[in-house]
């Protein structure tokens, strides 16, 4: 399976997707629980197994947990600090320069409104875009469908809802523009 279809209803429990899971959940079972003087092995190893593409010189503190991880794609020299979530039934990207708080969660699925359909258990998903030069603050939540553009700034505790452009700082829940970054 390449990817999960943006907008079109799924099923999380098809089987390629378990399978996915599965094998994401073995990778990350085995980097969450490695001695602290095999973290940069792991990086060279392991997590370049995880992701659809991952960046040089890109650092994970861990723990770190994704759905999938073949639907990530990371640039380079990035930073990512400790408890950063991913939920990526769909595709995410994240450019080169980003420096990542602790306790971020990037999140592409949606579920619906209707209760039936949740406990039939159908949702969707829209891509998440993050751009070269982000700085996102701890415990920053990222919700389906965001864009984050070139240079920005993301203030700690803010819930991300939609699209923030590029050369700006932003924060608060829901998150807004505050101001253009020179």
């Amino acid at each position: 399976m390449k990817s999960i279809k943006q907008n079109t209803p799924y099923k999380g429990n098809d089987l390629d997707l378990l399978f996915l899971k599965e094998k994401a959940a073995e990778l990350l079972f085995e980097i969450n629980h490695a001695h602290p003087n095999k973290r940069a092995e792991l990086h060279q190893t392991l997590l370049p197994k995880l992701f659809d593409k991952l960046g040089t010189n890109t650092w994970f503190e861990f723990p770190f947990n994704c759905d999938y991880g073949c639907f990530t794609q990371i640039g380079n020299d990035c930073y990512f600090n400790h408890h950063l979530s991913i939920g990526d039934g769909g595709k995410v990207k994240i450019g080169d320069n980003v420096i990542v708080g602790p306790y971020v969660g990037i999140y592409t699925a949606q579920h619906p409104l209707d209760s039936q359909e949740r406990r039939a258990g159908w949702q969707t998903v829209q891509n998440i875009t993050i751009g070269n030069n982000v700085w996102i603050g701890a415990n920053v939540t990222i919700l389906s469908g965001v864009t984050i553009g070139d240079n920005v700034v993301i203030g700690a505790g803010s819930v991300i809802t939609k699209n923030i452009p590029s050369n700006t700082l932003a924060y608060g829940v829901p998150c807004k523009v505050i101001r253009k970054i020179k």
